[in-house]
């Protein structure tokens, strides 16, 4: 990414490689690439951008920028990653759960719904599996309530080397009972 900068302020920010026209002179792509140097790009008035700091933005972070800086050789913009709030974060988690049961769940609403209309028994793997399911989804939420902090929160997404060695083949929190007909 690159700012063409005219009188000591940004004018045109150019996020992708393209022709472009300055001072009346028409310049093709190709200055962006490595047939130009950032001391050429400068002398013309375009320079590149410079990303610092930390940026993440997901379940527990959220990412923001700072005013990019004109620099001498560079436009430097500072990245910083903020902790979502405890109470944001188990609300999404509790919400994920629940996105979870309810799309498993709904894989087999049929054996409930062909027992109310022809009264044909569930299969009893499938009536364990969805309750094993629910036990799941709520001993997550509790989980989840228990925890007090943003680290012990992310602790259960996170698959350890500890947990590896148990057999686990998922963190807590992605560790669902699997669907006994799926192999």
């Amino acid at each position: 990414m690159w700012a063409v900068i005219s009188e000591g302020k940004i004018i045109q920010t150019i996020n992708n490689p393209r022709p472009l026209t300055l001072s009346g002179i028409q310049y093709p792509r190709s200055i962006f690439s490595s047939a130009w140097t950032d001391a050429e790009r400068k002398a013309i008035g375009i320079l590149p951008y410079i990303y610092s700091g930390q940026y993440q933005d997901d379940m527990f972070y959220t990412g923001s920028e700072g005013s990019p800086v004109i620099g001498e050789d560079s436009v430097n913009i500072t990245q910083t990653k903020n902790e979502r709030t405890v109470s944001f974060i188990k609300d999404n988690m509790k919400a994920q759960v629940n996105s979870v049961l309810s799309s498993e769940l709904g894989k087999t609403d049929w054996i409930i719904i062909r027992k109310a209309d022809i009264d044909k028994e569930p299969p009893a793997d499938l009536m364990q599996w969805r309750t094993d399911l629910r036990a799941k989804a709520a001993e997550l939420e509790a989980a989840i309530d228990e925890k007090d902090s943003v680290d012990n929160l992310k602790a259960m997404t996170v698959l350890t080397q500890e947990m590896l060695d148990a057999g686990n083949k998922a963190a807590v929190f992605y560790d669902w009972p699997k669907n006994p007909r799926s192999g």
